[in-house]
């Protein structure tokens, strides 16, 4: 049996050892951070370093390389109402320093193609700039829904532009996955816009596979973005869809393995690895998480599923640790399972002064606490042990806007971004 372990390529290596986070889930893809350190308590008037404020709003996150920021935001339509133009949208994309604050440069990215319009239960939730950019440090990578994907220098310069497809899911809620890079292909979950997988050619936006489902059907309902892991015989794509998981060899796009899972509707979760095993979750109106044993070929629901939990997240996407995973869930709870046998260890509600926090937002870890933002009432730190024990809750008073999107951390800076500004939390 052929062990998957997480994707540590050397570029991966190479950002975790710079102190860079260049990809939605960091380094790793996983929302670890291994080696970092960051401060558990924080207001607008203790180890706030700057806050930048933004062009537009956003659910997306920061990404950071060599000492800069990158962020996506968007403008002109669907700020918190349904009425406006919809041909005013824009989108932004910005680069900051990330010891000071300071705005490097910021390029305004118009629509090539119509978006599904603002209104419903879809939209609303995450806006127009969801999808987190990704960088190798030579390059930016910014996924623009129905406007395709585009590629900046690092000062700003448009390298290209391809599209990916213009159609909508039947219920219209906007994308939301996020470039993956591998070798020299940008990857991308486009089963909303283009029904299929797709990678590009990093250099010069070209297609050099795709996969399509044969019947785009339930497929539609999937959001997430693909996980990143790599064995002895070569890197696979992962991604969960309703009812079932895919494996896809990264470099040619064929099907490396199959399952079938519990998960049906919604899947917005991202798959991870961990310790040989490939982990789940997702799915509405019950969330639900599976767990299978790395390895294999072809059909291997039953040959290599460890586990089925009869609890998962929503929207976030778990992390895990020392044989533990975590996340925080929509109804303010902590949630802790097994990772060996999916077994529920705690489900702890959150202490709150004030609002029931709601999370969107997946959480990180960082020096064994688990940090995770919600989206109306702060960001709360949990000790990263099965024993529960919250250790802050941590809100910014002057900023009562939705806090969508997931952390970032970087040499022991923390970042994070609501609808109007971007955050910098350091020690002092």
């Amino acid at each position: 049996m052929k062990t998957i372990l997480p994707l540590l390529i050397a570029t991966t290596l190479a950002a975790a050892e710079k102190g860079n986070w260049p990809q939605w889930r960091g380094p790793h893809g996983d929302g670890t951070a291994p080696g970092e350190k960051a401060p558990t308590t924080w207001s607008d008037q203790k180890n706030l370093k700057w806050k930048l404020q933004l062009p537009g709003a956003g659910a997306s996150s920061p990404v950071i390389q060599d000492g800069h920021v990158y962020l996506t935001c968007y403008s002109g339509y669907g700020i918190g109402r349904a009425d406006g133009d919809a041909r005013n949208l824009m989108r932004h994309l910005i680069c900051a320093d990330a010891a000071t604050g300071k705005l490097f440069w910021k390029k305004d990215l118009p629509p090539t193609a119509a978006e599904d319009r603002y209104g419903g239960m879809g939209v609303p939730e995450h806006g127009y700039a969801t999808s987190t950019p990704a960088t190798d440090g030579k390059a930016i990578y910014v996924f623009l829904g129905k406007s395709g994907i585009a590629a900046f220098d690092l000062k700003g310069a448009k390298l290209w532009q391809t599209s990916v497809g213009t159609d909508s899911s039947r219920k219209r809620w906007g994308s939301a996955s996020s470039p993956v890079l591998y070798k020299n292909l940008v990857i991308l979950n486009a089963l909303q816009e283009g029904h299929a997988i797709i990678a590009l050619d990093k250099k010069t936006g070209a297609k050099k596979w795709n996969w399509g489902p044969r019947q785009f059907g339930g497929y539609q309902d999937t959001y997430g973005t693909p996980g990143l892991v790599k064995s002895t015989t070569g890197a696979q794509l992962i991604i969960a869809v309703p009812g079932e998981i895919w494996a896809f060899n990264a470099d040619n796009g064929g099907i490396a393995w199959y399952a079938y899972t519990p998960m049906t509707g919604n899947l917005s979760p991202s798959v991870f690895a961990a310790a040989g095993a490939i982990y789940a979750f997702g799915g509405y109106p019950r969330q639900a998480g599976i767990a299978f044993k790395a390895g294999g070929k072809n059909d291997i629901t039953e040959t290599h599923k460890l586990w089925t939990a009869t609890r998962g997240p929503y929207v976030p996407s778990p992390v895990h640790h020392a044989g533990h995973i975590y996340w925080m869930d929509r109804s303010g709870y902590a949630v802790c399972l097994n990772a060996k046998t999916g077994q529920q260890v705690f489900r702890e509600r959150l202490k709150s002064n004030g609002r029931n926090p709601q999370f969107y937002a997946s959480p990180i870890l960082v020096d064994g606490k688990i940090i995770s933002v919600s989206r109306n009432a702060g960001a709360f730190v949990i000790e990263a042990q099965p024993k529960f024990k919250q250790l802050a809750q941590n809100t910014l008073v002057s900023d009562r806007t939705v806090f969508n999107a997931s952390p970032a951390i970087s040499k022991g800076r923390l970042y994070f971004r609501s609808d109007t500004h971007l955050y910098c939390i350091a020690a002092e």
